[in-house]
């Protein structure tokens, strides 16, 4: 099998030890997501990495709608069997990925979804996989999880709107005010499918005290 020639989102770089960066963030903005027949299975919104309870945790949100909307599952939806998504982690920041955690979804002939993740950090195995929509532990006690979730983006795209044509250089009653306001969420309520997975911190850093990591995704031709 081959990888398409097109990506959906190469989304963030952050760093890990220091302060956490995040470069861009993509919300139905790539060229393939566009019109009725976008592919929003291979459509990644948001790539994150932190630190929790001595861990690594990484994760990469997709399938993001412009509108709140009931996640769809099935080899045509949001669980697409054909789709790759690459966690890319850069151990140097030289913008060239040093590990590649492949994540897939499956279906079972009882016609359940799985998450399958192969070359984790640290997961006591090559390939591990379960069931989505359940907390999952490799042979060596990590924990991975793919489901429905509510969007963690928060943005207000209003007061943006706002703030923008407030310091419209044609417009000759422009005020220059920022109109942003800190409890409105234009994300709020929307839906994203989540794929979170802990690393072992010595196997995902390679002894490295700052990485980036980036996400990437595919599909498969046929």
């Amino acid at each position: 099998m081959n990888l398409g020639n097109s990506f959906a989102a190469t989304i963030l770089a952050g760093l890990l030890i220091g302060p956490a960066t995040a470069l861009a963030a993509d919300h139905a903005d790539a060229p393939g997501t566009k019109g009725a027949h976008g592919d929003h299975a291979a459509d990644i919104t948001d790539v994150f990495v932190f630190r929790r309870n001595g861990k690594l945790v990484g994760a990469i949100n997709i399938a993001g709608a412009p509108a709140p909307q009931t996640r769809v599952d099935g080899p045509t939806g949001r669980y697409d069997p054909q789709v790759i998504f690459t966690y890319h982690i850069d151990t140097n920041c030289d913008a060239r990925p040093d590990i590649d955690v492949n994540i897939r979804f499956g279906l079972n002939s009882a016609g359940q979804i799985g998450v399958q993740l192969e070359n984790l950090p640290g997961a006591g195995a090559t390939l591990v996989s379960g069931p989505v929509e359940k907390v999952n532990t490799t042979p060596s006690g990590l924990k991975f999880y793919s489901g429905l979730r509510d969007d963690p983006f928060f943005f207000d795209f209003e007061g943006f709107s706002a703030t923008e044509a407030s310091f419209d250089p044609t417009n000759k009653t422009s005020t220059g005010q920022l109109l942003f306001n800190n409890k409105r969420d234009s994300f709020g309520g929307r839906n994203i499918t989540a794929i979170v997975f802990e690393m072992d911190p010595a196997a995902a850093t390679q002894g490295s005290h700052e990485i980036c990591v980036f996400a990437t995704s595919g599909r498969l031709m046929q």
